[in-house]
């Protein structure tokens, strides 16, 4: 799938359907904002993951998500996660991977293209205090995934703030996640611990821009202790979100900082430029989101 025919598709996906009330200006951080008892709203996210140390990479991620309010702090939704990709030669050595998108096996010398189901998700959202009425907002967030290769548990705490009668919104998620991931023909377990935090300002009515920032670290085995640190890598990009009364739109873009640090020799190997480019791990990323409330 080329870049201009995702964009297209959602626009056209936005523009013919009736109005969804999204009140998030990120793609990547999450917010306190819950919806209302018995609200319902579709998601559909696009993430193009581009660029390796050589060569073509383009991975596309797709989230179809279907979100529910249970009461006016909790909120829940299930998702289904399918993957796109195209690599050729993308490898530090000149070969076509194999990596997180790639599977072992592939023809070293050939491109490689693939779609496949990755997962189902289901996401749980509960807001402890709200960022209109507390000095700040609090929320914890959970989230299983099951699929045909990855079995993975996610933890979330999520803190909000909005200033200037709310033109200027600032949040900070810290998350853990323990996977047990089909890698390589074995299965494997890894641990992620991840800070991703953003601001944005409503410069216009319906009209937010902003910039995110992401430090996303890798674990081999069941545990967070130094012994079992693999790699450390960073995003920082742009936002930019624009909502109606029942439907949104929002874009972010992510370039990986060259500050990436590696904790083993395999790791170390894929640090080409100061950029870490193994286990999902790209030179930038484009995530637009398009959400419709019913």
């Amino acid at each position: 799938m080329s870049f201009r025919y995702a964009v297209l598709s959602v626009a056209a996906l936005a523009l013919g359907q009736p109005a969804v009330a999204g009140d998030s200006p990120f793609g990547y951080v999450y917010t306190t904002d819950t919806h209302p008892r018995g609200q319902r709203e579709f998601e559909q996210w696009i993430t193009r993951r581009h660029g390796h140390s050589r060569g073509d990479f383009d991975a596309w991620q797709f989230r179809t998500e279907l979100e529910y309010g249970v009461t006016d702090n909790l909120q829940t939704a299930l998702y289904l996660n399918y993957d796109s990709v195209d690599a050729f030669r993308n490898r530090p050595d000149g070969s076509t991977g194999p990596g997180a998108f790639v599977p072992d096996g592939v023809d070293p010398d050939a491109r490689y293209k693939s779609s496949f189901l990755e997962s189902v998700s289901n996401e749980w959202i509960y807001r402890l205090l709200s960022p209109y009425k507390d000095p700040i907002g609090l929320a914890l967030y959970v989230e299983p995934t099951y699929g045909p290769k990855k079995r993975e548990l996610e933890g979330k705490i999520i803190l909000h703030k909005n200033f200037l009668d709310d033109r200027l919104v600032w949040a900070g998620n810290f998350s853990a996640a323990q996977e047990h991931e089909k890698f390589h023909g074995e299965w494997e377990r890894e641990g992620e611990l991840e800070f991703t935090t953003g601001v944005a300002y409503r410069f216009a009515p319906r009209w937010h821009a902003g910039v995110e920032y992401r430090n996303h670290r890798g674990y081999g085995g069941s545990s967070f202790s130094k012994a079992n640190r693999n790699y450390s890598a960073s995003f920082f990009g742009p936002s930019l979100h624009y909502a109606e009364k029942s439907w949104w739109l929002t874009a972010s873009f992510l370039n990986q900082l060259g500050n990436a640090k590696g904790y083993t020799d395999q790791a170390r190997e894929d640090i080409i430029g100061g950029r870490f480019y193994g286990e999902h791990h790209e030179r930038n990323e484009l995530r637009v989101k398009v959400g419709f409330s019913f």
